[in-house]
């Protein structure tokens, strides 16, 4: 929905005297009113990598004046708003929310309230479209049962890890671009067998390493990375193509035979073996270094027990020696009182 066509709210008409507002109460009011999309329940067209990241851009223009009048929106933190069940509801005019095709929660860039969490979306089951881009979400979860999701847009956002959609083996766009991730898990090449476009645009990640791990995506057709450390390494461009035989577009730019052919004449058999063979060795190091923490961990565990183990018997070697004291005593003054008789 343009600007052109967004909501006008109604003047609200000034109370009698006796009634106005306190300042406090108008400002209370005037704070209530923010910015939130509107999105139908209709299924959006494909685009293509670049296409994305320009609607990505020009994502408040799809932004409508709405008056939230839900008190269990209201946050002690300022600037927060939470999804809701009523929300989506609103949002999409759809009652049933397993009818729900295409959910846009995208708020301005411009500053407003925005989600920090991704939350009541369990029942949207049959949502193939969602886009959460511009807020302040800094974990991915709570999507396990979004299982035919192909579109799935968290751009711009305070995320620092790939995590929560392993299941989504239908997911065939993933937008991550403007966020804080460094690396790219291994099993993301793996799991999500349909990705067809990656946007990693402007975040952390700087080893060719986190490329190899998208090798087995034999669909993906565009990827972008730019504005990340790892653009600035030699090869980078060749090292790519060569790894990634389905790309046809890199950075935006088309991948061309010419191009192709480079890449496959810089990295010989032996040199790709050879870099294969360092990557499996950094990956069963890492294992290591894992399988080693968790041993200690499970050692701290066990000696927590144990020093919780001798407290309790120490407990009771206490206890046990009050009683032994306190039967001394009685017999003591048994003894006395028996002599006294005497």
């Amino acid at each position: 929905m343009k600007r052109s066509s967004q909501l006008r709210l109604p003047v609200p008409k000034m109370p009698s005297p006796s009634h106005a507002p306190s300042p406090s109460s108008l400002m209370f009011s005037m704070r209530s009113r923010s910015l939130s999309p509107l999105s139908g329940s209709e299924t959006l067209p494909f685009h293509s990598g670049e296409q994305w990241c320009e609607q990505d851009e020009n994502s408040d223009e799809n932004t409508v004046l709405l008056d939230y009048q839900d008190h269990k929106e209201a946050d002690s933190h300022a600037g927060v708003r939470y999804i809701t069940e009523a929300l989506i509801n609103k949002l999409t005019k759809q009652d049933n929310l397993a009818l729900v095709k295409s959910l846009n929660l995208s708020l301005s860039k411009d500053g407003g309230k925005k989600f920090r969490y991704i939350e009541n979306l369990e029942k949207c089951v049959n949502l193939e479209v969602l886009n959460l881009s511009y807020n302040l979400i800094g974990k991915i979860e709570k999507l396990d049962k979004l299982l035919k999701l192909r579109e799935l847009n968290l751009s711009y956002n305070k995320i620092c890890k790939i995590e929560g959609i392993e299941n989504m083996c239908n997911l065939q766009k993933l937008n991550l671009a403007g966020n804080e991730i460094e690396h790219i898990p291994p099993w993301l090449g793996k799991k999500l067998k349909s990705l067809r476009v990656l946007i990693l645009k402007g975040n952390k990640i700087s080893s060719l390493q986190d490329v190899s791990k998208l090798k087995p995506l034999q669909d993906l057709t565009s990827l972008i990375l730019l504005e990340n450390p790892i653009v600035t390494l030699p090869h980078y461009f060749q090292f790519t193509i060569f790894h990634l035989r389905s790309l046809e577009s890199l950075e935006g730019q088309p991948v061309t035979t010419q191009s192709r052919h480079e890449a496959f004449e810089r990295f010989s058999l032996e040199e790709v073996q050879r870099l294969e063979r360092d990557l499996e060795k950094k990956i069963m190091e890492t294992e290591e270094l894992k399988s080693k923490q968790t041993k200690f961990l499970e050692e701290i565990k066990n000696q927590d027990k144990l020093n919780k183990s001798l407290k309790e018997e120490s407990m009771l070697q206490k206890q046990s020696c009050e009683e032994l004291e306190n039967n001394l005593n009685t017999k003591n003054e048994l003894v006395s009182s028996y002599f006294t008789l005497l």
